[in-house]
């Protein structure tokens, strides 16, 4: 099982995402197999990792939204990336009333989640239900 991190603060500003880009590599420095997830609809750890948000075929809204399969960039900087972009920004509205949403994540990796050691999860500045996925 990995250690799955969840770097939160409600303020921004604060460092979450260059913690989690910064920690993840180091990590995988290290010979860990390191997957980031972007859970910020901001997409700023998967534009810091050299990504366009709009350019990209899936990201982590499907899965949360839909309960699709997590979209997975490999190897970008030694690391694996489940991307985001502002299109995660209707969760919050869509998933209001969506039975079980806390878990919605958790489910998405778990058929993944022994292909690593570590998780870093860079939650988004706000208290709604992005917050507070498992």
């Amino acid at each position: 099982m990995p250690k799955i991190i969840a770097l939160f603060n409600q303020a921004g500003g604060t460092g979450k995402t260059t913690l989690a880009m910064n920690l993840g590599y180091a990590l995988a420095q290290r010979g860990h197999n390191v997957l980031l997830i972007d859970m910020d609809p901001q997409s700023s750890l998967t534009v810091f990792m050299g990504l366009q948000p709009y350019a990209l075929e899936g990201t982590i809204s499907e899965s949360v939204l839909e309960q699709s399969p997590l979209p997975f960039l490999r190897e970008i900087h030694q690391m694996d990336l489940v991307p985001s972009n502002l299109t995660l920004s209707a969760a919050d509205v869509r998933l209001a009333i969506a039975i079980a949403k806390e878990t919605r994540l958790k489910k998405s990796l778990a058929p993944v989640e022994q292909n690593y050691n570590f998780v870093l999860i860079d939650c988004p500045l706000t208290l709604g239900c992005l917050a507070f996925f498992r």
